[in-house]
C-alpha cells in the first residue's frame, strides 16, 4: 500500500467522482483508476461502487476511510518534524470554528500564528451541523483543532482546553409579557415561538435536551446559522430565545430573563484528539490562545 494510492483513494471518497479527483491530485484520470483498482487487488475488496452516474463507497471504503487520512496525516507529520527542524515550522493546520464567535479573537490569532510561523499553510473553516460537524471533522482527521460548545469537558477521545463556561437563560423582546420578570420556569415559556440554532450546535442540543428532560415540548419557528445573530430576530418579535450572554444583546432591544432552575451551562472550549502529543504546529497555535481570548463572560 503505497502513499499515492492513499492520496488517491482519500481524493475519490471525499470527491465521489473520478475525474475531479484526478484533478485535484493532479493526475491523470486513467492513472488514478488504476491506482484505486491496485488497491482494491492489494486489499482483496472492492472500494468503490460504480455505475455510469455515480461512485459510492463499499462498506470496505468506509472502514478505510480514517485509516487512510490518520496513515496520510502520519506521513505528513513526520515530514513537517524533520522539515521543521531545518526550516521551522512547516505543514499545515486544519482548524474548526464556530461561526461569528467572538469569545476569542479567532482572526488575530490566525494572523499572528502566520507571522511567527509562515511555512505552515492554515486552513479555517466551520461546519453547517456545529459543534457535531467539527467533533466529526476531529475524529475523521479532517480538522486538527476545533473551537467547539461542549456540555462536559471529559470526553474520552478528546482533548478539550476550556475558554469560558456560559449559562443560557431566556431572552425576550422589549415590552413582552415576562420582560423585567423575576425568573421564570421552562413550563412557563413552553407555550412560546423560538428561535434557535440548528440540530448539532451545542446551544440547540442544551435547549432541547432541557425541555425533553421537563417532559415538555417547544416550537423552534426560526433557525438562524449564527448565535450572536440571535437578538436581533428576538428584538423584532418572532420569538423568544435560550441563549448565553451575547455582545450582540447590547442595544438590540432584549431583555434577559433568569430561569428557574437555572438551565445547565455549556463550555466553549478548543478541541483536539487525545491521541499522542499534538503536533508542533497543533501545539504552537494551543500557545497562543490565552493571548487571544478576549472575553470570558459572554459569547
Amino acid at each position: 500500500m503505497e502513499q499515492r494510492q492513499l492520496q488517491f483513494f482519500v481524493a475519490v471518497a471525499e470527491e465521489l467522482n473520478f475525474t475531479r479527483a484526478a484533478r485535484r491530485t493532479h493526475a491523470v484520470q486513467s492513472t488514478v483508476s488504476a491506482s484505486i483498482r491496485a488497491l482494491e487487488k492489494a486489499l482483496g475488496a472492492p472500494l468503490f461502487d460504480r455505475s455510469t452516474t455515480r461512485v459510492e463507497l463499499t462498506e470496505a471504503g468506509h472502514a478505510l476511510l480514517p485509516e487512510a487520512r490518520r496513515a496520510l496525516d502520519s506521513l505528513d507529520q513526520a515530514r513537517a518534524a524533520v522539515d521543521g527542524l531545518r526550516d521551522g515550522l512547516t505543514g499545515s493546520l486544519r482548524i474548526g470554528t464556530l461561526s461569528a464567535l467572538t469569545a476569542v479573537d479567532v482572526r488575530s490569532m490566525v494572523r499572528v500564528f502566520r507571522q511567527r510561523h509562515p511555512g505552515v499553510h492554515l486552513g479555517l473553516r466551520t461546519d453547517a451541523r456545529g459543534t457535531d460537524g467539527l467533533l466529526d471533522g476531529l475524529r475523521s482527521h479532517r480538522l486538527d483543532v476545533a473551537f467547539v460548545g461542549v456540555s462536559s469537558t471529559d470526553i474520552p477521545d478528546l482533548h478539550l482546553e476550556p475558554i469560558a463556561t456560559f449559562g443560557p437563560r431566556l431572552l425576550v423582546p422589549e415590552g413582552h409579557r415576562l420582560a423585567g420578570a423575576g425568573p421564570v420556569a421552562l413550563a412557563e415559556i413552553a407555550a412560546e415561538q423560538f428561535v434557535d440554532l440548528p440540530p448539532g450546535f451545542c446551544n440547540r442540543v442544551r435547549t432541547d435536551d432541557a425541555f425533553r428532560r421537563a417532559g415538555l415540548g417547544r416550537d423552534v419557528a426560526v433557525e438562524v446559522i449564527e448565535l450572536t445573530s440571535i437578538p436581533e430576530y428576538v428584538a423584532s418579535g418572532i420569538g423568544v430565545a435560550l441563549v448565553p450572554p451575547l455582545a450582540s444583546e447590547d442595544g438590540a432591544g432584549v431583555v434577559p430573563v433568569a430561569l428557574d432552575p437555572p438551565a445547565e451551562p455549556w463550555t466553549l472550549a478548543l478541541a483536539r484528539l487525545n491521541a499522542g502529543e499534538p503536533t508542533r504546529a497543533t501545539r504552537a497555535f494551543l500557545d497562543l490562545l490565552d493571548e487571544h481570548v478576549v472575553r470570558r463572560d459572554r459569547y
